[in-house]
């Protein structure tokens, strides 16, 4: 790779990381080919980059940002996901390396916390903000719908 292609490569990865929640590295160590294309597609809505990328480009592009204590975790051949639904994608990274056991999540930053494995792990089994919008919704409607049904029952036992 030339100069010019690691400054545009740097200057990519620090735009995506503009708009990021969230960064996760794994190491793909085996993975075949045919494994990250399929990874790759999973995560595609849900991030605006997913790469393998020389540790140094990405240590780089990670300096002087929020995500710079990601660079500590970066130690062997490794994959950034740069993530704009952090709490999705740990779910797809969770359950691909439980079918995958080449793939391992090494740990990543959301917000203000640095994640280990079991960090990313964890997370991975919260539900998701829509399933929680779902939730809140069935809650606060549930009340209405009860005294609407004992409403109309009590209508029609007169009649």
């Amino acid at each position: 790779m030339k100069r010019e292609e690691k400054s545009d490569l740097i200057s990519a990865l620090q735009s995506s990381l503009k708009d990021a929640n969230g960064i996760f590295v794994v190491e793909n160590h085996g993975v075949t080919v045919k494994e990250m294309e399929e990874l790759r597609n999973e995560l595609r809505p849900l991030v605006s980059m997913f790469k393998v990328v020389k540790n140094r480009l990405m240590k780089l592009a990670l300096k002087d940002t929020d995500f710079e204590p990601v660079s500590a975790m970066m130690q062997r051949p490794t994959a950034v996901a740069i993530a704009t639904d952090a709490l999705a994608v740990t779910k797809v990274l969770a359950k691909f390396a439980e079918s995958h056991p080449n793939l391992t999540i090494v740990g990543g930053k959301m917000d203000a916390d640095v994640l280990d494995t079991d960090g990313v792990m964890q997370l991975s089994k919260l539900p998701s903000l829509l399933e929680i919008r779902g939730t809140i919704a069935r809650i606060l409607v549930e009340p209405g719908s009860r005294l609407a049904r004992v409403s109309a029952e009590y209508g029609k036992k007169e009649q």
